[in-house]
């Protein structure tokens, strides 16, 4: 068994906060999660059209993923959608995206808060 597969956590709640390309058919995805606080995470493969978190790792919606890795970017083995909330529109879509920016640029890395996440979750 490989060292990174000691380190994997498996099916944690968690919010994609932003994601942007990275390289050639990957994503990066900064995400905020309900025990491990504010993460970065590499979807390898995510752009390409048959991945499986292809249309996954979407703004406010809530997901269960799984990943590996001890370093500042770790790697996305697996996410799962859980359902049940419809996008916000308008108004509301503007100010999530402004909450989000304010979760990426004031809480540090690794660094869990778990009413901040309870209180994400309900907005």
């Amino acid at each position: 068994m490989e060292k990174a597969d000691r380190q994997r956590l498996d099916a944690q709640p968690a919010y994609v906060l932003h994601s942007y390309p990275y390289r050639e058919t990957s994503l990066v995805a900064e995400v905020f999660s309900r025990h491990h606080g504010r993460l970065a995470l590499v979807a390898r493969g995510a752009r390409r059209p048959r991945s499986p978190v292809r249309g996954q790792l979407l703004a406010f919606q809530p997901l269960q993923l799984s990943w590996f890795g001890k370093n500042e970017l770790r790697t996305l083995h697996q996410a799962e959608w859980v359902g049940g909330l419809t996008p916000p529109q308008g108004m509301g879509l503007i100010c999530g995206f402004y909450l989000n920016e304010l979760l990426l640029k004031l809480l540090p890395r690794d660094d869990p808060h778990e009413q901040l996440f309870l209180h994400y979750q309900e907005t």
